[in-house]
């Protein structure tokens, strides 16, 4: 967790505990998404990162959350979880460009532990997070592609 941490400040100039807290709402997404998966391996493999999901499910955002999830029960989730974590990550003060790059840091820290084929599982959650902040995630011997959201 730290390393990663690190790596997140180095590509993103956040705070460490900014840094960390976003994490924490990230990994705390992927898990929601994807219960006993390769997203839980990634956690247990990454000291720290337990208690950093811990902090992010035990945040208070004054009932935002609350009130998202109610209106959307009507609907489904889906997309409104993905906008409870982009609120998220814009209230820690995240910028677009930001979240791209934290989601690219993680997704390469994931790869390393837990290899290709939870990387590929875990991209599968993704797309939906980077299309909605702008970005791509990047795929193996790709570059990173900005698109203009519609």
């Amino acid at each position: 967790m730290e390393d990663l941490t690190r790596r997140v400040v180095d590509s993103t100039s956040l705070e460490p505990s900014i840094a960390k807290a976003a994490i924490g709402h990230v990994l705390l997404f992927l898990r929601d998404k994807a219960p006993g998966s390769h997203v839980d391996e990634f956690i247990d493999k990454m000291r720290g990162a337990r208690e950093a999901v811990a902090a992010a499910q035990a945040a208070d955002d004054g009932g935002v959350t609350q009130a998202i999830e109610g209106l959307t029960s009507f609907m489904g989730h889906g997309r409104a979880d993905l906008n409870i974590l982009v609120g998220k990550l814009g209230n820690l003060g995240l910028t677009e460009a930001q979240s791209a790059r934290l989601i690219e840091e993680m997704v390469d820290r994931a790869k390393a532990l837990i290899g290709d084929e939870g990387v590929a599982k875990i991209r599968a959650i993704l797309p939906a997070l980077a299309e909605r902040s702008g970005v791509m995630p990047q795929q193996p011997g790709a570059t990173s592609e900005t698109r203009p959201r519609a």
